[in-house]
């Protein structure tokens, strides 16, 4: 089995390459001022009376904006005005390309594997694992409609992208024991998107069928493609948010190198407002001190573009370990901190992050 030290190496092999620029919009970023914290939010929206004390402990403690998970505007609405009246900002977090419900009325739309296996008929590792073609112009024509509903409820701050990626070509390695799995390499079954719709689009590039490969995994123009066919997408949602005065922002894996080896982002080209990087140590069997260099390698490639937030996994920190993470973080340049989730932390972890926070 690879360990872990060579598999992280292995991320960085490989994965470098020219891609769309940042649009003209963005603007250079400067970490001065106080930092920005936040925590993403998931539960029975239904009703605000339960959630209003939440808001205002979480604000108390140190977090200045929620992330909550949303599927209907109408529910986004009521937590902008409960989360707005105890000084949140809200931002809605939507999934992105992982999204079931069409695989009746478009099959067509779901990303397919190298051994011609669709997601919406056998999504690798769980069920749910439903992954939409970026590389469809009805898709990305679908999910532009999807994120304009959201950017239009009244105080909302950003639309923040999650699952804005291909399937897990390898699955960071902590997990691998979960799903009886050694992906030391790529694997057909989990290697995205080779439909006739990609295939067709990479051929027109290259003259090239994806198919064809003898070793596809290491074929620059191939990768490329796929970073670029992701990136594109964000460029529409870009649009999107942008036109009706929204930010954009993204929950991506941790560092540049592991996001495009692991499932084709290539973030730091994206037209983003802020990134939150999901710097989750424990899935990659690293100690708390890997956070501040994780932090360090993605305020690097953002090259003061945006802001970068680190994102935490409080059930892998006691309130010790939490404290550290966060510090760890600030001190690789993150302009704050990201807790996944805003309900995790008990009150020992509260106590010890706030000073962390305030200072």
């Amino acid at each position: 089995m690879m360990n872990r030290k060579t598999f992280l190496k292995t991320l960085a092999a490989g994965t470098l390459g020219a891609t769309m620029a940042p649009t003209a919009w963005a603007s250079p970023y400067s970490r001065s001022g106080p930092l920005k914290n936040w925590a993403w939010v998931r539960g029975d929206f239904g009703t605000m009376a339960p959630w209003k004390a939440k808001f205002a402990r979480w604000k108390a403690a140190g977090i200045d904006a929620i992330l909550p998970e949303v599927k209907s505007p109408e529910t986004l609405a009521r937590i902008v005005r409960a989360a707005g009246d105890e000084g949140l900002e809200v931002h809605a977090w939507v999934v992105t390309m992982m999204q079931g419900g069409f695989e009746a009325k478009h099959p067509e739309w779901y990303a397919v594997n190298r051994n011609g296996a669709s997601t919406a008929e056998h999504p690798p590792y769980v069920a749910y694992y439903k992954f939409l073609c970026p590389c469809r112009a009805s898709v990305r024509d679908y999910l532009a409609r999807y994120i304009a509903s959201f950017a239009q409820v009244d105080g909302v701050r950003s639309i923040h992208l999650d699952y804005i990626r291909y399937p897990d070509v390898i699955l960071p390695i902590a997990l691998w024991p979960k799903y009886n799995l050694v992906q030391d390499r790529e694997y057909p079954e989990y290697d995205y998107c080779y439909c006739a719709e990609c295939r067709a689009q990479f051929a027109a590039k290259t003259g090239l069928d994806p198919l064809s490969l003898a070793h596809p995994s290491a074929n620059d123009a191939w990768r490329q493609f796929r970073y670029d066919s992701i990136t594109r997408v964000v460029h529409r949602l870009a649009e999107v948010a942008h036109a009706a005065n929204r930010q954009l922002t993204a929950a991506v894996f941790p560092t540049p190198a592991i996001a495009r080896r692991l499932v084709r982002q290539n973030w730091p080209k994206w037209p983003l407002d802020a990134v939150l990087p999901m710097l989750y140590h424990n899935f990659y069997n690293e100690p708390v001190s890997w956070l501040e260099g994780a932090t360090r390698e993605g305020v690097q490639a953002l090259g003061g573009r945006i802001p970068l937030y680190a994102g935490l996994f409080v059930p892998a920190l006691d309130p010790d370990a939490l404290a550290e993470a966060a510090r760890r973080t600030l001190a690789g340049g993150a302009a704050g901190i990201a807790l996944f989730e805003a309900q995790a932390p008990t009150a020992a972890h509260w106590q010890k992050l706030k000073p962390v926070l305030q200072s």
